[in-house]
């Protein structure tokens, strides 16, 4: 078994559309058994998110995307995570225009996801928007929420990424991007129980660059590969009782 948690899909303005069946291919060629699917930040092209994890919720689990700065974002992200099967939200500030200080802009978001147990992937990169180091306030502010940090801070700011995450245990971090020490820095930091496969496709990376620097990093660590390709996955988006190895 092997879960993914970072992909996208849907339409974009000036992108070729990525179609269910095209990331399904992909997937199958490298035997990945589900994807955490979002639409691009840009697009907020839910609509495809929620037809993919209807037709294939063996295969998707979906994020919703949510502009902040719309009125009704709240409300949207609500009824996503109560009636569309979504089981969390997907965050870039970077796309969106806001800093993760700037705590009024999302948190309303972030209440949604504390009723509905919804998960949170955030884009956690060195950006003055980004930045992992204002994780640590909005992980104490919601400590049942559980918070992926998309991309843990890259290769610029994973040494301050995987410090935050080890003094919240709420922070998960996504291995996306990153080069084999940052995954290894990760590992040696908050052990293997918080480190989760992700592979950013199509934008980041592609799957079996992805799967062979997370099996180098995780050799000598006790069921190393299972929790970090898909346990951790599955525990924290309550599938526990779904899948298996």
């Amino acid at each position: 078994m092997i879960i993914d948690v970072s992909n996208i899909i849907g339409k974009h303005k000036f992108r070729p559309e990525i179609t269910p069946k095209m990331l399904l291919k992909q997937m199958d060629e490298a035997g990945i058994d589900m994807a955490v699917i979002s639409c691009y930040a840009e697009s907020l092209d839910n609509a495809s998110v929620e037809q993919a994890i209807s037709d294939y919720p063996k295969r998707f689990i979906g994020l919703y995307t949510v502009n902040p700065w719309e009125d009704d974002g709240a409300a949207k992200l609500e009824e996503a995570l109560a009636e569309k099967g979504f089981k969390g939200l997907y965050m870039n500030p970077l796309r969106h225009g806001y800093m993760l200080c700037e705590h009024e802009v999302f948190y309303p978001l972030l209440d949604v996801c504390r009723k509905y147990q919804g998960v949170v992937w955030c884009y956690g990169a060195a950006e003055v928007f980004t930045s992992p180091v204002f994780f640590g306030q909005i992980a104490e502010d919601y400590p049942k929420v559980k918070i992926i940090m998309g991309r843990m801070g890259l290769q610029y700011d994973n040494a301050s990424a995987v410090s935050i995450a080890k003094n919240h245990e709420n922070i998960y971090l996504e291995t996306s991007s990153g080069m084999d020490f940052n995954t290894r820095r990760a590992l040696k930091t908050v052990g293997a129980d918080r480190v989760l496969l992700g592979t950013g496709t199509p934008e980041a990376g592609y799957y079996p660059l992805e799967l062979l620097k997370v099996r180098n990093a995780v050799k000598g660590y006790e069921d190393g590969e299972e929790k970090v390709l898909w346990k951790n996955a599955a525990r924290i988006f309550g599938l526990e009782g779904e899948v298996r190895s």
